[in-house]
């Protein structure tokens, strides 16, 4: 029996914890094995700022373990949480679909691991394999839609008059 280099267990933890993640649900093995080459693993303490607000957007980041706090600047300076992201979580879904900046601020609230696949590395997947890249859109597609229509709902609730 051959030993198992750590490059091979590392790449098998990265495929199994990708197969968790919603945006991935739609790729076969073989696609998440492709996928995994692109990834790169990141670690944060808690409290660290992951990116903030207005930063450039240049990858989409997924939640392995940990949870994070994703915070909106108030009034030019108060952060007001909006969201917390949890394993399976995404963030920066926009950051692989154009060159738009941060939307929010991201901060760990607890020691935490994301895997991040930069926008340059997504393109590469486009290029080399549409089939994937297109059902990774349809996906992230999906989940943008589904942010708009909660963020509607909560708008028309903040709006609608009291009864």
């Amino acid at each position: 029996m051959k030993p198992t280099s750590s490059k091979n267990v590392l790449k098998e933890a990265i495929i199994n914890c990708l197969s968790g993640i919603p945006i991935f649900a739609d790729l076969n093995p073989a696609e998440l094995n492709t996928i995994s080459d692109h990834m790169h693993v990141s670690r944060f303490e808690a409290g660290d700022i992951v990116f903030s607000e207005g930063d450039p957007g240049d990858e989409v980041c997924f939640v392995v373990d940990g949870t994070l706090d994703v915070l909106k600047l108030y009034d030019g300076k108060l952060e007001k949480k909006i969201a917390v992201k949890a394993p399976g979580g995404s963030l920066g879904e926009m950051a692989v679909i154009g060159n738009f900046s941060r939307t929010a601020t991201v901060k760990s609230r607890t020691d935490a691991t994301l895997l991040t696949l930069p926008r340059r590395r997504f393109d590469q997947i486009c290029d080399e394999h549409p089939e994937i890249g297109v059902k990774i859109l349809r996906s992230i597609a999906q989940l943008l839609s589904l942010h708009l229509r909660d963020t509607s709902q909560e708008l028309l609730e903040l709006i609608s008059p009291r009864k």
